[in-house]
């Protein structure tokens, strides 16, 4: 990301007593350079500014002595002064130092002579740039530039963290000692985008589950036209998405603009396992049976289903990208979660149902099982007559 400074940074070149007055882009440079720090003080965050620039440039200094020797050499003096004059002047030093080291030398001085120079050498250092370069990190008309913010690849909590961070110092630029103004006092760039729409997906994950599972439960309600049916057989699903969250503790796994979509993959897993169990065991009767022959029949083909897709998602292993392997691997655990949820819970659930004398549907067969009339009906003779002596004498025995 970057930081967008709105702070004027240019530079006069003339020099005399015309420029007297001359502004003082140091200053403003100078707050860049604390904000720079202060960022590239923060972990994981590396800061760049043109004031960068300024201290990756050097400038070469040589210092000799030797002319004023000459000078002295060809002055009619006495031999002892001019060995003496030779031991001090003949020599010569050389340096590098950097282009923000002079700046800040020549900021030393209280004059404004000082200053003159520093606009000149600045102007120099703008011009000395190519346009591309310049304009990488200053606008055109140098009162805005950029710092830029590296970060490494981090789960989302530890960007927010870095980010929060950076944002203090961009916040407390306006009262350092040489204040500059960052639009917006944060970060721009790809860290604050991530962390904003990782926001809007978590904040909406929970709503998009529940109407997720509220649709599904309607669906299911119009297609088996019983809305007790359709809660039983969405039990599994909710037991599925609940065990995404222990799954992904477990595992270590961070949430994140991937993982954060389980939980919707998993509603469509989930349900497509229990419609096929709960239409099986309803075409059958729903009787014990029926839920016998179901798990029998079905469960096999849920199975099947189950190995072939997870063997195939472990192809996703071979890709490299890093945040690709946590997410198959969860999705790989929920898959089978899923399968022996509808294969067992399911069943389970069924069977304590019909047990408990509950009915597992509602309507006008939970009324024929409650009362008894399933016995009635199941005593029609081959004319389709039901014998009323052989009623009476049933109920006769139940009621004494």
């Amino acid at each position: 990301g970057f930081l967008l400074v709105e702070a004027d940074i240019r530079a006069d070149p003339e020099l005399g007593l015309g420029s007297i007055t001359a502004d003082h882009p140091y200053a403003n440079l100078e707050g860049i350079e604390n904000l720079e720090a202060k960022c590239n003080d923060v972990e994981n965050a590396t800061a760049v500014s043109i004031v960068f620039l300024m201290k990756a440039i050097a400038v070469g200094v040589n210092v000799s002595g030797s002319p004023i020797n000459d000078l002295i050499e060809d002055t009619p003096l006495p031999d002892p002064i001019k060995e003496v004059a030779e031991l001090i002047f003949d020599r010569g030093q050389a340096g590098n130092v950097s282009f923000w080291s002079i700046l800040d030398t020549l900021d030393a001085q209280e004059d404004d002579g000082g200053r003159q120079v520093q606009n000149f050498l600045l102007y120099v250092f703008y011009n000395s740039m190519t346009e591309e370069m310049r304009e990488l990190f200053i606008s055109p008309d140098y009162q805005r530039t950029l710092i830029y913010i590296d970060m490494p690849f981090m789960d989302v909590k530890a960007t927010a963290a870095t980010a929060e961070q950076i944002n203090l110092w961009a916040k407390a630029a306006g009262d350092s000692e040489n204040p500059i103004s960052v639009l917006g006092d944060t970060l721009i760039g790809v860290a604050s985008i991530t962390i904003e729409v990782n926001n809007l997906i978590v904040d909406s994950q929970w709503t998009s589950l529940a109407f997720a599972l509220g649709f599904t439960i309607v669906t299911l309600a119009l297609v088996f036209r019983d809305i007790r049916y359709a809660l039983l057989t969405t039990v599994p699903v909710g037991f599925t998405v609940a065990m995404q969250w222990l799954v992904m503790d477990s595992g270590g796994v961070s949430l994140s603009l991937v993982t954060v979509m389980i939980g919707s993959i998993l509603v469509g897993v989930g349900i497509d396992f229990s419609i096929h169990i709960a239409n099986r065991v309803k075409e059958l009767g729903g009787s014990l049976d029926a839920i016998r022959t179901a798990c029998a029949s079905t469960g096999m083909s849920l199975f099947e289903a189950t190995t072939v897709t997870a063997a195939g998602l472990t192809c996703a292993y071979g890709i490299p990208i890093e945040a690709i392997t946590p997410f198959v691997t969860v999705i790989i655990i929920l898959l089978i979660i899923a399968a022996l949820s509808a294969l067992l819970l399911l069943p389970a659930i069924y069977s304590f149902m019909v047990t408990s004398n509950l009915g597992l549907t509602g309507g006008a067969s939970a009324m024929i099982q409650s009362s008894g009339l399933s016995q009635v009906l199941s005593k029609r003779d081959s004319s389709g007559r039901i014998d009323s002596t052989e009623i009476t004498s049933d109920f006769a025995k139940d009621a004494w």
